[in-house]
């Protein structure tokens, strides 16, 4: 069997004269980060002879075109170019169709955003009457108010958790009104074109024997692509999640893949193979007194020396990952159809079940919630790539997240969201400023902080009901080595982990691990003190 690559001169050959039109059908496609690699099969007769694949899309590169054929020889390929006068009448009515779908999903997620804020409304009014019992109200005995506190917390749930679903139909509505004026668009060029420019592909095949062959074409379009996309539901304890690992593919090629054998790859072509080469780098003297004489004198030389060069494009950051050589590809296990439109389609790359430690973490100077995050191998047996997650824990959405490259068997962190059960509040002791004194001449800034971590049924409790949290301020550092910079006063001590020791002494990060009991209170308190020169001051 000979395979062979050939791309002659057709007038050696005498040109194609009449070919037969052959059927084709598209067998597997291989998705790069922003192109994608097809390959086409068609069932050739016995005997050989000139044939055409008519129809290919315009977006086809025709520098890419391959094609190998078993059972015979390839000994002559053409591309050429054609203007088909009508959009095909099947591919409007499909775009209608669709259009149409996506209207009444838009109004059945318009109907359910009207829903939720209706119930947002009633539990907002029952909240604000809550409170309003309580105050008015006279003091009434502690069974009385538990259940007070009890409706309290329930309607305050609630009412997160509608707002988060109203975020999520928001998100929707968001993405469904993009693909709705994207398919209107398409079907709006279609109605009103005057035609479409498709490409034909003719070979010339000699077949030595008297049985049939079969003949591939491959060839790139770059007007397709794909990004990873997963989706975490965290149990209730948050000690195990469930990962989906999904793909957003889209392509615009101008043909539809039905059916298709799908790969996904980190491979970038349109980077290339080869990388730089070093320059050589030029130095010049620089005096500022001629610069002052003629600065538009020295721009012209700047420019000339080629300073002014504008920076290369960063490489998108797909391909960092690798895995078996220089990439990664996954072969989905189900054939796929990926429609040429705007808009992506979703795969499934598979799932996997990850066991998670959770911590929770807090900073309390830029916010007052205490987050929720999970300490995870991954242990599938894919390449994890950046992107984004959509966070669910048990039913609820939570919001997004995003995830970075991890490797099978590499430690990763979730992100799992705020736990409303535990409160962090920073208050401010002491924050008083004083002048140097009689045999002095330094000035002193003295601030004293509190920190308290309540708990009201963490989620992710111990067995006790308490639970742990890091809790982390930044301790000022100073760029000027007449400023100085202590902690004068810290209860309790701080955390002398080795996790925690590297932050602490490079970035002045401050860490303690609070344990709040259930229904009970972790407290922190610490004092810095900031000298610096009389008739200055200090500036953040």
């Amino acid at each position: 069997m000979l395979h062979l690559v050939l791309s002659f001169l057709v007038s050696l050959h005498g040109g194609f004269d009449e070919p037969l039109p052959i059927g084709s059908r598209i067998k597997e496609v291989a998705v790069y980060p922003g192109s994608a690699q097809i390959t086409r099969t068609a069932d050739l007769p016995a005997g050989g002879g000139r044939f055409a694949l008519r129809g290919l899309p315009w977006s086809m590169d025709p520098s890419t075109i391959r094609v190998r054929c078993y059972g015979a020889d390839v000994v002559a390929l053409e591309t050429r170019e054609r203007h088909e006068p009508e959009v095909p009448n099947a591919r409007l009515q499909e775009l209608r169709e669709r259009t149409r779908a996506q209207e009444r999903d838009l109004q059945s997620l318009e109907d359910e955003r009207a829903v939720h804020k209706l119930v947002e409304d009633y539990l907002a009014r029952r909240l604000q009457a809550e409170e309003s019992e309580r105050v008015q109200g006279p003091e009434s005995d502690a069974t009385s108010i538990e259940t007070w506190r009890k409706n309290l917390q329930f309607l305050t749930e609630q009412l997160l958790a509608v707002r988060g679903r109203q975020r999520e139909v928001g998100w929707k509505l968001d993405e469904l009104n993009g693909q709705l004026k994207d398919l209107r668009l398409e079907l709006g060029r279609g109605e009103s074109s005057g035609g479409s420019n498709l490409r034909d592909v003719l070979v010339e095949v000699v077949s030595p024997g008297a049985r049939g062959s079969v003949l591939d074409l491959e060839y790139r379009v770059d007007s397709a692509g794909w990004r990873p996309l997963y989706d975490l539901r965290a149990a209730a304890d948050a000690r195990s999640a469930e990962l989906s690992y999904r793909a957003q593919v889209w392509q615009s090629s101008g043909e539809d893949w039905p059916q298709v054998e799908l790969s996904l790859s980190t491979a970038r072509p349109s980077l290339g193979a080869q990388g730089p080469e070093p320059e050589p780098v030029w130095l010049r003297l620089f005096d500022p007194r001629e610069a002052q004489r003629d600065d538009r004198g020295f721009e012209a030389r700047r420019m000339a020396a080629g300073d002014a060069a504008a920076p290369a494009e960063s490489p998108r950051p797909f391909a960092e990952v690798q895995d078996q050589g220089l990439t990664v590809r996954f072969k989905l296990a189900a054939r796929e159809t990926i429609q040429s439109r705007p808009q992506p389609t979703t795969v499934l790359v598979g799932q996997a079940r990850l066991d998670v430690t959770p911590e929770y973490y807090a900073v309390p100077e830029l916010d007052t919630n205490v987050w929720l995050r999970g300490k995870a191998q991954n242990s599938s047996p894919w390449t994890m790539l950046p992107g984004q997650a959509s966070v669910y824990f048990g039913a609820d959405f939570i919001g997004r997240a995003n995830l970075d490259a991890v490797q099978p068997g590499q430690e990763l962190t979730l992100h799992l969201g705020a736990d409303p059960a535990l409160s962090v509040e920073r208050i401010p002791l002491e924050d008083v400023v004083k002048g140097p004194g009689v045999f002095g001449s330094r000035a002193t800034r003295t601030q004293t902080w509190r920190i308290r971590v309540q708990n009201h049924g963490a989620a992710a409790a111990d067995r006790e009901g308490g639970a742990t949290v890091i809790v982390q301020e930044s301790l000022p550092r100073a760029t000027d080595e007449r400023i100085r910079v202590e902690l004068v006063r810290v209860e309790p001590a701080l955390s002398d982990s080795e996790r925690w020791r590297k932050a602490r002494d490079e970035e002045g990060l401050l860490t303690w691990e609070l344990r709040a009991p259930r229904s009970g209170e972790a407290i922190v308190q610490y004092q810095t003190r900031i000298s610096f020169p009389e008739g200055t001051s200090v500036v953040r």
